[in-house]
This record gives structure tokens, sequence and C-alpha cells, in this order.
């Protein structure tokens, strides 16, 4: 995990998966705070939102922390300029292939770079245009999913590009010994979401939490997103 940690910033290689209007300043605080790398899921934020919640996780932390912008906001460099007033050390780029001049943005402002890699062919390509690290997820994870579980992702992705880049797995890790077995097959690290969505400090309804704790493996149902 040290490489990871190194990445980071934090205590351990941990990162926390950014959920919409879940991940705002006090869970992200409290992840970071306990040792973690807490993100804040910025999503549809006004870059006047986001400013506020970055200031108000500061408040409550004095640990790093992460923004994770969707590469399809229409106010991407708005969002991205915003990070940099604050000085945010890490921009978590989700939902697509960054645009052009976004990676230049960020990185000028002396932030360091993740994306999501969802194929092989993808990941060589944001390493060869210099993002500094990678999270590859698996279609355990809760939001986005793709078509390939994360055990089978992580053997196909981590012996080709571990070496190149710190890469973080994700995807339905929810015990310490999954962490283990990503980490000894090449990954710097691990991102979780979910797992976090019942911690005291979030502030998913509490019903949602319920369904959540009483909830087995099967009642886990992809479902498809249609927006009008």
């Amino acid at each position: 995990m040290a490489r990871g940690a190194a990445f980071l910033g934090s205590e351990v290689a941990i990162m926390a998966g950014a959920m919409s209007w879940v991940s705002e300043r006090n869970l992200v605080a409290a992840m970071s705070n306990a040792g973690g790398f807490g993100v804040i899921a910025c999503g549809a934020m006004t870059p006047e939102l986001l400013d506020a919640e970055i200031a108000g996780t500061k408040a409550l932390t004095d640990k790093p922390f992460g923004v994770n912008l969707i590469t399809m906001h229409p106010a991407l460099f708005d969002l991205i300029a915003v990070c940099a007033k604050h000085k945010v050390g890490h921009v978590v780029l989700a939902g697509g292939l960054p645009p052009k001049g976004s990676l230049e943005a960020i990185k000028e402002s002396g932030a360091k770079v993740i994306c999501f890699a969802p194929t092989l062919a993808l990941a060589k390509k944001l390493i060869r245009s210099g993002v500094d690290a990678l999270v590859i997820e698996g279609m355990e994870a809760g939001g986005h999913i793709g078509p390939v579980s994360t055990s089978v992702l992580a053997q196909e992705m981590l012996p080709e590009i571990a070496e190149s880049v710190p890469v973080f797995v994700a995807g339905g890790i929810g015990r310490g010994e999954a962490i283990a077995g990503y980490l000894d097959m090449g990954a710097a690290g691990v991102q979780l979401g979910t797992r976090f969505v019942c911690a005291t400090e979030s502030i998913a309804h509490p019903n949602f939490k319920k369904a959540f704790i009483r909830a087995s493996a099967r009642d886990a149902v992809a479902s498809v997103q249609i927006d009008p």
C-alpha cells in the first residue's frame, strides 16, 4: 500500500468512491481524518456549489482530499479552476475520456490527475496522455458500471499497467482481505464507495442505510438508467 499512500498523501491507500450528493464535506472529511482519502463528488454541482463544498471540507479536515469531476459537465473548465483556486491536490475525472485540454488545465495547477479506465486499450491511451494514476472499476461497483467483473478486470489489466502508474481497484470491495488480494496482484490501493454509505458521518437517509444493512448480496440489482 505504500506506493498508493505516498501518491495520495494519506495513511492508507483507500480512496473514497465519489457518490453524488452523498460524498460531501461530512463524509469526505471523516474519511480523510480516519487516514483514508476522501473525495468530493462534484456531480452536477455548479462551480459556486463546489467552491463552497471544498471550503466546507477544509474547515473539517487538514488532511488531503480530492475532487471528482464528471467529464461531460458543461462547466468542466470552470470547476477545474475552482479546484486550482483551493489548491486541491488530486482531481479525479470520471464519465468518459477527458476532453481536450482538461488534463493540461488540471496539471497546470500542480494537481495530480486520476482517471477511470474501463478497458486495457483505454488505460494505455490515458497513460500515454499523461494521467498520474488510474482507477479500474468492475461491475460490482455502485453507480455507472461496465460489463466486466472487478476480479477479471484486475487480472487483465494489473500485469500490463501497474508498473507504469499507481492503479486503484474498485467495485464490490468491502473487506480488508479483498484489499490485500488486489494489492498482492499489483494494485497501489483501492477505491471504496458503497461501503461508507452507512457511516455515521454519511448524510444518506436513515431508511436508505437500513435497506443497505438488511440487504444480502443477491439484493443488488443492476438497473438501466433512463434519462429524457
